[in-house]
């Protein structure tokens, strides 16, 4: 059985490297030859082609790609007859109909940390590297790139709560890894939640006391792009809290519409009158439970056993 496997293993892998090679190659070869990087500059000029001296695969030498030419025809292809012809169809264009781009830049890159990009949804839904990628572009600018297509996420760091990354502090690739195969193409491999304690480290715990959604997955009450609501919840309390809690029997009741009533013997003010038990209960539960993500206090309660998170 393993010798099977090994077998359609070996078969598979061929296919698929014939095929890349083949995508890569569609460019006529007879006649052609490489004529070197300086050539280009006889019609592409240094204004066309940018920073593009600067770039890193103008920096790579032969040594480092060995069996393969470095400079603009690394990428493009040999490109004697595209010189002789002034044809681009003879030569590798990387225009946005091109269906081969991702075969050329795979050949290098496949092996350079992008294992996964077959499996990843990019590749899926046909993005090619050049509708994020300029590849004669000397910087990347990863929150452009995303936005053209994900302008409802970038729409969301607008909102008053969100993280900071109209601020410069932080960028789609701080939490995203665009070429991976992992759930929403997170920088984990594990739970969501551990790729926020990466920066939220005091709210991992272990806790004691802990509360079930903080360890299952932070974006049950937190929207990590932006909210209205404060501290990037999905809703404002009570009604996030409501969403698994019932209010307190408390909420319920009717308090004295006396200024001032008696606890423990006590004379204490009482400035919210007969509706004081509605405002206490059915505002910011946090104002109680501050401890909302955890806690190695018990509280002060006899009826949850200490798990109140109240301290």
């Amino acid at each position: 059985m393993r010798f099977q496997w090994k077998s359609l293993f070996l078969v598979v892998s061929a296919v698929l490297l014939v095929a890349a090679v083949a995508t890569a190659e569609d460019v006529p070869m007879a006649d052609n030859a490489y004529i070197g990087s300086e050539a280009c500059l006889d019609c592409h000029d240094v204004a066309d082609l940018g920073t593009m001296e600067h770039d890193i695969h103008m920096q790579i030498q032969s040594f480092e790609v060995q069996g393969r030419e470095v400079g603009c025809e690394g990428c493009h292809g040999p490109g004697k007859l595209h010189m002789e012809e002034s044809d681009p169809e003879l030569i590798r264009t990387f225009a946005k109909d091109a269906d081969y781009s991702d075969s050329v830049c795979m050949t290098c890159h496949a092996t350079k940390n992008l294992p996964e990009w077959d499996a990843s949804i990019h590749a899926l839904e046909a993005v090619q590297c050049t509708d994020c990628h300029g590849v004669h572009e000397r910087t990347f600018k990863p929150n452009e790139a995303c936005t053209a297509c994900h302008a409802d996420s970038r729409a969301a760091f607008e909102l008053p709560s969100h993280h900071p990354l109209r601020e410069g502090k932080m960028d789609c690739s701080s939490c995203h890894d665009p070429h991976s195969a992992t759930e929403f193409m997170l920088k984990t491999r594990m739970r969501k939640a551990d790729l926020c304690y990466t920066c939220h480290q005091d709210k991992e715990g272990p806790f004691m006391f802990e509360h079930p959604p903080v360890q299952e997955d932070c974006s049950l009450c937190h929207n990590p792009h932006g909210s209205v609501a404060n501290n990037l919840l999905t809703a404002n309390e009570p009604t996030l809290c409501l969403q698994c809690h019932d209010f307190h029997f408390h909420a319920g009741y009717r308090a004295s519409d006396s200024h001032e009533v008696e606890i423990g013997g006590i004379e204490r003010e009482n400035p919210f009158g007969s509706e004081g038990f509605q405002i206490a209960y059915t505002t910011n539960c946090t104002q109680c439970h501050s401890r909302i993500h955890g806690s190695d206090t018990p509280s002060q309660t006899t009826t949850n056993w200490g798990k109140g998170l109240t301290q």
